[in-house]
């Protein structure tokens, strides 16, 4: 991490039968002006569950000394308002790493001032986790393993992780959406990701390649540049099942982030050979941004 600015690792995952979703969060916080921090957020959805969300953050003056976060393996606990999680879960089957922005001289570039990569964009987790005094077991999960740093936050952006289409475990979907400032001016949607289909990585979006994107905490819906087509996905997300949170931002200010562990996505890939029509069993969905988001309210958690 530079002189002021933030850095995260997160791991995302869901059971193969959609019932349950994780999404854990290892970051760094050194403000511009103020003492650095470091925090340790877990997330847990079990729709129809007499507590079907459960979210806690504990922030410390230091990462401690037993966490681990990375590619192959995540380690923590965490305490909350008398909740508590812990966590211990192993990554494999990871494939290559995806480092979404392209060209890749944006990652030496001023802007985005958010730098972003899926370590691991889809692999298998298992391990043990205690969730307010409960164990929970993860065997077998389908998930991705991503890593954040920079200077700023995006004004706001979209992220989402799918996979399950149509029964094929090996197939996935990651993809960012995001709108940065240049000075005063705010920049059209942008996207970065990639669809892998039957083994095939298919790069999405990119630098100077037109996306059409309308996105709030509830429902993406985006057009956009695929290698030989377009491609074109609608995401659903239940409001009542999403942890609504804040992120402080290295420069001052928030943003209200919208996560949905459990939500929907349909896709239609349009190629010259035909479109080809695909729906996301299992996907998880971010929304960020800046701005007021109507019907979205903030949980009270400790602040970096």
């Amino acid at each position: 991490m530079a002189a002021w600015g933030y850095e995260s690792w997160f791991i995302s995952a869901r059971d193969p039968a959609g019932q349950r979703g994780l999404w854990i969060r290892h970051t760094r916080h050194r403000p511009r002006h103020g003492q650095p921090s470091a925090a340790l957020w877990c997330t847990v959805a079990r729709p129809g569950l007499s507590e079907p969300l459960v979210v806690i953050k504990q922030v410390f003056t230091a990462m401690p000394a037993g966490a681990a976060a990375g590619p192959d393996r995540f380690v923590g606990e965490a305490a909350m308002s008398g909740q508590a999680a812990s966590w211990d879960l192993t990554v494999t089957d990871g494939g290559q790493p995806l480092r979404h922005l392209r060209p890749a001289a944006l990652y030496r570039a001023p802007l985005p001032r958010t730098k972003l990569e899926a370590a691991v964009p889809h692999g298998v987790v298992s391990g043990a986790m205690q969730v307010s005094g409960s164990p929970m077991t993860v065997s077998g999960w389908r998930g991705t393993v991503g890593h954040n740093w920079g200077s700023e936050h995006a004004d706001s952006w979209a992220w989402l992780h799918a996979d399950g289409f149509g029964g094929r475990p090996g197939d996935w979907l990651e993809l960012v959406l995001a709108r940065v400032r240049a000075g005063r001016a705010l920049l059209p949607w942008t996207a970065f990701g990639a669809l892998s289909l039957d083994g095939e990585r298919l790069p999405l979006g990119g630098l100077g390649r037109a996306a059409t994107v309308s996105a709030g905490p509830a429902r993406l819906a985006a057009t956009l540049p695929a290698r030989g087509g377009r491609l074109k996905l609608t995401v659903t997300a239940d409001p009542g099942e999403a942890a609504v949170l804040t992120y402080a931002d290295p420069a001052g200010g928030t943003r209200v982030v919208s996560h949905s562990a459990l939500a929907g996505a349909v896709l239609t890939l349009r190629r010259p050979g035909g479109n080809r029509d695909l729906a996301a069993d299992l996907c998880a969905y971010e929304y960020g941004t800046a701005h007021a988001a109507p019907g979205t309210e903030p949980r009270p958690l400790p602040s970096e």
